[in-house]
């Protein structure tokens, strides 16, 4: 066993010295083939790297807009015009040797990019289709919530590929909800998921696509309260609410005043801070009601009698209030000047 064990380590023994003999021979041949050290130069772009070419993009968020079912056709009929000159460009990029014919490679373009739309009812129903949507049937919806349409959608689920050209558009028609949620300081702006992308490889596409959008719009603009901007809540409250709640009270509350007279200070008290609650909680759902009366972004299918009508008696009812509480105030400064 110890003869066995001696002729072990000596064989281990040649092991390492030929492994380190081999190392040696592996260093020279390394060493034989190193490049020859040359100065460090700044890198330069070579001719044959391919050329970037940028992104031109347009963002557009419309808001205090009024359309019609005949609005929304016009707007996918103009966007079809656009995608139209998308298809032109696209047709003129591509490599015309990988296709059978000018008509195959024309044919495919406008099979991958056409206008695809979906639109969203009241009651959750949703429809989609390509081209442009029937808004005559009486499939379209009389409580449209929000309509999206591009010419890019179809393409990049078919072939997981985008057009060089893309427009997209979401338009939201939902009104302000009339919920009191103490979660959402009501001092914020309304909200309005409305936009539309125009983005492209070619920059007057893009340009002009975004400016007939606008244009389009412009025509269409409605006037609308200041009501849905940051920070009307508090004017609101401080300038119109509680001025207007102080000479009511002054009008009306002689009996509750008179009640109050005969009570304790402690339920003076308890009973004042519940009616300020309580008043600025009126307030806060008059002031939501009033933005859900003139929605930013308002629909309508054919006749917009209703909205007329109900916006008329609110109205009626608003200025009866404020315009009494005016007199009033002017009446007793007046007096007390001549006085």
């Amino acid at each position: 066993m110890v003869e066995a064990y001696g002729g072990a380590e000596k064989q281990s023994e040649q092991q390492v010295v030929m492994t380190a003999d081999a190392h040696e021979n592996l260093r020279a041949d390394a060493s034989d083939n190193l490049p020859e050290p040359v100065e460090a130069r700044p890198q330069q772009m070579q001719a044959a790297d391919p050329v970037r070419v940028p992104l031109y993009r347009r963002d557009l968020k419309p808001t205090n807009l009024v359309l019609s079912a005949d609005d929304l056709k016009e707007f996918c009929e103009l966007l079809a015009e656009v995608n139209e000159k998308a298809k032109e460009i696209e047709y003129s990029r591509l490599d015309l040797a990988t296709f059978d014919s000018p008509q195959q490679a024309r044919a495919r373009v406008n099979e991958l990019m056409p206008i695809e739309y979906n639109y969203v009812a009241g009651n959750g129903d949703s429809m989609q289709g390509l081209g442009i949507p029937k808004t005559d049937e009486r499939a379209f919806p009389d409580d449209l919530q929000s309509l999206f349409a591009s010419n890019a959608a179809f393409a990049e689920r078919a072939i997981n590929l985008r057009p060089l050209n893309t427009v997209e558009v979401f338009l939201g028609f939902e009104r302000p909800s009339l919920k009191i949620d103490l979660q959402t300081l009501p001092s914020n702006p309304t909200e309005n998921r409305s936009v539309i992308n125009v983005a492209g490889r070619d920059e007057d596409w893009v340009i002009s696509t975004a400016q007939k959008i606008d244009d389009f719009f412009k025509k269409r603009k409605a006037a609308r309260p200041i009501i849905h901007g940051s920070g009307t809540y508090d004017y609101f409250i401080y300038l119109l609410f509680l001025p207007a709640a102080i000479w009511l009270f002054y009008k009306r509350g002689a009996w509750v005043a008179e009640w109050l007279s005969n009570q304790s200070v402690f339920l003076n008290v308890v009973l004042g801070v519940y009616a300020i609650l309580l008043t600025l909680l009126l307030a806060r759902f008059v002031f939501q009601y009033v933005r859900w009366l003139f929605p930013p972004m308002e629909y309508y299918k054919r006749s917009r009698w209703g909205a007329f009508i109900h916006r008329g008696i609110a109205a009626a009812v608003g200025s009866a209030v404020v315009l009494g509480a005016a007199y009033d105030l002017i009446k007793a400064a007046a007096l007390s000047l001549l006085g």
